[in-house]
């Protein structure tokens, strides 16, 4: 999927974007959000494990958390960039 569609649908159905960085080998343990997730990596690897799929992101693949969803998340060695949609 391409950057500016991803974040022009997104935009257009109400969620913010941020950018974030994520350092290399970082990990946060379970936690959750009020609100929904829409996130595509752009740069690196990121992992995100629910308590139904355990999977690790590439450049350009997507990934969406529903609120208050407990997952844990990580970069992998090289760190991480994505797109955050939320709302």
């Amino acid at each position: 999927m391409d950057i500016k569609d991803f974040t022009d649908q997104l935009k257009l159905d109400g969620y913010a974007i941020v950018e974030r960085e994520v350092t290399p080998n970082s990990s946060l343990n379970e936690h959750d959000h009020d609100w929904a997730v829409i996130a595509m990596v752009t740069a690196g690897d990121f992992y995100v494990h629910t308590s139904n799929l355990e999977k690790t992101y590439a450049v350009g693949e997507v990934f969406s958390l529903q609120p208050n969803e407990v997952h844990s998340e990580g970069a992998g060695a090289l760190g991480a960039t994505l797109l955050i949609a939320r709302r």
